[in-house]
């Protein structure tokens, strides 16, 4: 996918401006679906976890991940402030959140490599390969996240982590399954745009 993203930026003019777009799309999404912002208003899922492994597949550097990391940081203190309410998401426990969105640029970083030789056996195997990438990845940020959060907050001193387990459990599904509409969609087009890229450049010589 990397080389895919290279070839089409060089060949289309502007392809700065474009590189810059990809990601100010990601994230504008970011700060629409982030959960006590935009998302209640939206119906749509929480897009945080997608926007990291994205940012892997396109084999974004560390700053990039560290620049979607302090953006959610922002929208977190922002709306904690407009909410008033600090003690909600910010307590000792919120730093662990960097681990687990380390390890979705980290998982699709590691995914989705597509090349003009693949078979449809090779493509869905890239698939396969990828979205489990995905879910290991997204249950692991929730373990993270969750487990964190028992320990560190002091909110849960009288609960046992069995009672805590059994409280959280009923949100594991829909925490991990929130990022699999955008990623499938995101591989879906670059798949899309990859395949098609090698007809316009024939379409091009021929008109040279």
């Amino acid at each position: 996918m990397s080389k895919f993203i290279s070839i089409l930026t060089s060949r289309l003019a502007g392809s700065r401006l474009l590189t810059v777009g990809v990601f100010a799309l990601l994230a504008l999404l970011m700060i629409a679906t982030r959960p006590y912002h935009f998302a209640s208003v939206l119906t749509l899922p929480s897009a945080s976890l997608a926007v990291f492994f994205i940012c892997g597949l396109l084999r974004s550097s560390h700053r990039m991940f560290a620049a979607f990391f302090v953006l959610s940081v922002l929208i977190d203190l922002a709306s904690s402030y407009a909410r008033g309410a600090f003690g909600d998401c910010i307590t000792p426990s919120y730093p662990f959140l960097v681990v687990g969105y380390y390890v979705m640029w980290w998982a699709g970083l590691k995914s989705f490599n597509l090349t003009q030789a693949m078979t449809v056996t090779d493509w869905t195997r890239q698939y396969a390969q990828s979205l489990l990438m995905l879910w290991l990845a997204s249950s692991i940020a929730f373990l993270t996240s969750n487990g964190s959060y028992y320990w560190l907050s002091g909110k849960f001193a009288e609960l046992s982590v069995a009672q805590y387990a059994e409280r959280v459990v009923q949100y594991y599904v829909p925490y991990v399954q929130s990022p699999f509409v955008y990623v499938i969609f995101a591989m879906m087009t670059a798949t899309g745009c990859y395949y098609l890229l090698p007809t316009w450049q024939r379409r091009e010589q021929s008109d040279e």
